[in-house]
């Protein structure tokens, strides 16, 4: 199996993110991964994620900002997957998408739904997954480090 190079993005709504929902029989779980796919031969990474968001949910987003990479190897079926994921944070253009529960999307042949879903109800849950691996971590840290910047000011 080959090294795979994926673009993803992160869109997110207050505190819940738009990912691509899909249901694994075999091993009773759900997994949830960002929008986006992979990358082609001579494309980059931010044109990649561009356009799959265009390709999958039929969205344009805005200038999309690499956020994190993530080398991830994890079992898959008999075999080992390898691929770097580029993670990066953009917002859809059309304001409506951000008010319907479900988007339609599309992963080459294969129709999906995008979701809004919490980072939380990631944590400690046994029948839902959020990959790639090591996302979760980074989003929460990401998280914790934006509030640890905010200070509380008084002034009596």
């Amino acid at each position: 199996m080959n090294i795979r190079t994926v673009s993803l993005c992160i869109i997110r709504k207050d505190n819940l993110i738009l990912v691509e929902e899909m249901r694994d029989d075999a091993v009773k779980k759900t997994f949830y991964r960002l929008v986006g796919g992979t990358v082609e031969y001579g494309e980059n990474s931010k044109q990649t994620v561009i356009r799959e968001v265009k390709e999958e949910i039929h969205a344009d987003i805005t200038e999309p900002k690499l956020l994190f990479i993530i080398e991830n190897i994890f079992p898959y079926l008999d075999q080992v997957g390898h691929e770097v994921d580029f993670i990066y944070g953009a917002e859809l253009v059309d304001n409506s998408l951000y008010f319907k529960d479900e988007i339609e999307g599309m992963e080459g042949n294969n129709p999906y739904k995008a979701v809004w879903k919490p980072l939380e109800g990631f944590l400690n849950n046994q029948e839902e997954k959020l990959v790639p691996d090591g996302l979760l971590e980074l989003l929460l840290e990401q998280e914790r480090d934006f509030i640890s910047h905010v200070k509380h000011i008084r002034t009596t």
